[in-house]
């Protein structure tokens, strides 16, 4: 080879290279730039509760809000660098890097409901929605109204947010007994549809069906499968006991838990389909909405000073448990949904009703990976950060900008 040859040659083999590192290097950019949101709910329209996103394997805290007055067994929703907080009275929201409050907006909480009941905003389009007394639709730059939709019935949601997809923003009245459909670029209400008992849980969208529940103080409920476009109803399937919490969605199954008065409560998965009960197994009393990731399904309950308190892990398609945390440990809480990232799964704890720690344990053991004595309120998971609430505050674990 001349001179010449071997010049190009090198030169050749030199732009290759640097083509390759360059196209290596890319998809790393964009994986840490686009981590992932955790716009509404227990993440998505399906409540699935798992992020693709990367988790601190620490329990560095990357900051701690002012006292906010944060609502306990509410979770936040993070999109477009900011973290929306349900603080009763009003939304706040803080920059998702450093805490520090960007905007706050009154609103009417509903009256005469207990403050630990969990109610999560939801984010999507530039616009972020919360249920009180009524429905509110929020600018996310800068919390003016667009839109406000007061239930016909007079009563307000209870233990239940807002559900966003296709349009559509899904909310409930809880002892109105409705569940409303509401355009979601002007709040007129599309269609309603009446339950039998209480309207509590914060409806799932999947499969072109929104899934929600009705229950009545120690008489079991009913799971409704709802058409999304049409409000009309294409399946019901009643319970011995009280399906008080949410519904998760994968493919074309339900997953749910029903909560016991008197003694443990169920988990469930029910097809998406037609509503027939797939498998159902015995776990401690719960509102906890499940898990799913891997296929593996996570949950947890136990309410204080009426049973212990502990996190399952299940396989989703048969109900066989894979592990249970010791009743000992106290981890888990009945208005705590976990949230899965990167093989770990975030779980709150709580004494005498108020949350007073964040566990990550190893999602494939349960084992403890670490814990922070402080949060554990439905936590979610963004951009490798993890969010939860606690005494008030916002608790971020991470590498926000104001980390040490």
């Amino acid at each position: 080879m001349n001179t010449a040859n071997a010049a190009n040659a090198a030169n050749a083999f030199l732009a290759w290279v640097i083509v390759a590192l360059v196209m290596a290097f890319i998809p790393v950019c964009i994986s840490t730039e686009s981590e992932g949101d955790w716009p509404q709910f227990h993440m998505d329209p399906q409540h699935k509760g798992a992020s693709l996103s990367s988790a601190p394997n620490s329990n560095q805290t990357a900051w701690i809000s002012e006292n906010i007055g944060a609502q306990e067994g509410s979770s936040v929703s993070v999109a477009e660098g900011r973290v929306f907080v349900n603080c009763i009275d009003r939304l706040v929201c803080l920059d998702q890097s450093s805490g520090q409050v960007l905007w706050n907006a009154s609103f009417r909480a509903t009256p005469d409901t207990c403050q630990v009941w969990g109610f999560s905003p939801a984010y999507d389009d530039g616009k972020v929605f919360l249920s009180g007394s009524c429905t509110v639709c929020l600018n996310a730059s800068d919390g003016r109204e667009l839109w406000s939709f007061a239930p016909p019935t007079g009563r307000g949601s209870v233990d239940g947010g807002p559900a966003v997809a296709e349009g559509r923003v899904v909310v409930s009245d809880w002892d109105g007994h409705h569940y409303y459909c509401l355009d979601e670029e002007t709040g007129k209400e599309l269609w309603n549809f009446p339950v039998e008992g209480n309207a509590q849980s914060t409806p799932a969208v999947g499969g072109g069906k929104v899934i929600f529940a009705g229950w009545e103080w120690g008489l079991g409920g009913k799971i409704y499968g709802v058409g999304l476009d049409s409000g009309s109803e294409i399946w019901n399937l009643s319970t011995k006991n009280s399906p008080c919490g949410s519904v998760a969605l994968s493919q074309d199954v339900a997953y749910l838990t029903a909560y016991s008065f008197e003694g443990d409560g169920d988990v469930m998965a029910v097809s998406l389909e037609n509503g027939s009960l797939l498998w159902q197994e015995s776990i401690i009393r719960t509102d906890s909405t499940p898990v799913l990731a891997g296929g593996l399904l996570y949950v947890c309950g136990g309410t204080d000073g009426f049973s212990d308190k502990a996190t399952y892990c299940f396989d989703a398609k048969t109900g066989d448990l894979i592990w249970k945390t010791l009743e000992d440990d106290g981890i888990g809480e009945w208005r705590c949904s976990p949230a899965y990232a990167d093989g770990l799964l975030f779980v709150g704890q709580t004494e005498n009703m108020n949350y007073t720690a964040l566990h990550a344990l190893n999602a494939s053991t349960g084992e403890m990976v670490w814990s922070y004595p402080a949060g554990g309120s439905s936590p979610a998971v963004a951009g490798s950060m993890v969010f939860t609430i606690g005494s008030g505050k916002v608790y971020a674990f991470g590498q926000g900008r104001n980390a040490p």
